[in-house]
């Protein structure tokens, strides 16, 4: 693992227009983002909630229907949808971002840790609606390590392939359209095949948020050595000194509002290995 990246994904404000949600009893359900490209709809995708049809009208209050096409990307979960034999999770991406990792020297061996904005849920007669006074977090919900990247321009998965079903495998995906595949076994220290390669986490916990409490979502508490003093490079997007300030053991982060995909260079912070092996191996 050279290069760790934290990937926001999932329903935000302009793609599905609301927050993922957090279940009352704490599980996390993150949210395709809508694409009419995209092979299967929300209806037959299955959650800890159920189907996602249902979930997606009422959260959006219809402005995302059961039956519109969902990007399920990343595809972390065997049991969201009917495999074949041989499945194993995927991420695709494609355009400015891929151009980014690819600049960022994101390969093999590296490490996602995927992110959005949640906000919890509670249950009344009708159905699941947002808490009044639920906080807006950035959380943490899935890992994925990599072990192969395919360019879908130069090497196409054969008609009959598992791969063939993910979304970044239909339709028009734009310039550097690209396809990650899992490792099968983490390769971390003391996880070391151990855990799959990819998965999701089930329920929200204190070390998976990144928002600082009591404030906006955007502004995050992180590890004291994130903080890019005396290092040769910063997390990506994250340059500017005036974003970093720090405050006791503790980081707070301006987060960037635009960008997806935030890469870390392990080789000038060699803490961020440990750091991830615990955060995965005490929530999976």
């Amino acid at each position: 693992m050279r290069k760790l990246i934290l990937s926001r994904k999932g329903f935000d404000s302009s793609s599905g227009g609301t927050a993922n949600p957090i279940l009352p009893d704490g599980r996390l359900v993150p949210l395709p983002i809508p694409d009419a490209q995209a092979p299967v709809c929300y209806d037959r995708i299955q959650s800890p909630a159920g189907s996602l049809g249902p979930l997606v009208e009422r959260l959006t209050r219809g402005k995302v229907g059961p039956l519109d096409g969902a990007h399920l990307d990343p595809d972390l979960d065997a049991s969201s949808l009917p495999r074949s034999r041989g499945w194993r999770p995927l991420f695709g991406q494609a355009g400015a971002a891929q151009g980014h990792l690819n600049s960022q020297g994101v390969g093999p061996g590296d490490l996602f840790l995927f992110f959005g904005w949640f906000r919890q849920l509670e249950e009344t007669e009708d159905g699941y609606r947002f808490s009044r006074d639920a906080a807006d977090r950035h959380v943490i919900y899935g890992w994925f390590q990599i072990e192969e990247v395919c360019d879908l321009a130069r090497s196409f998965p054969g008609k009959n392939c598992w791969q063939r079903a993910h979304p970044h495998c239909h339709g028009e995906r734009g310039a550097n359209n690209t396809l990650y595949i899992a490792a099968r076994r983490l390769t971390l220290p003391g996880l070391e095949h151990t855990l799959p390669g990819a998965g999701l986490f089930s329920h929200c916990r204190d070390d998976l948020v990144l928002t600082l409490p009591g404030g906006n979502r955007a502004i995050w508490r992180l590890p004291e050595w994130f903080h890019p003093d005396g290092r040769d490079s910063t997390l990506s997007y994250h340059a500017r000194l005036e974003r970093w300030s720090r405050d006791n053991d503790c980081v707070r982060l301006d987060s960037a509002k635009r960008g997806q995909e935030f890469v870390l260079d392990v080789d000038h912070y060699p803490e961020a290995i440990d750091w991830a092996a615990r955060l995965i191996g005490r929530n999976v």
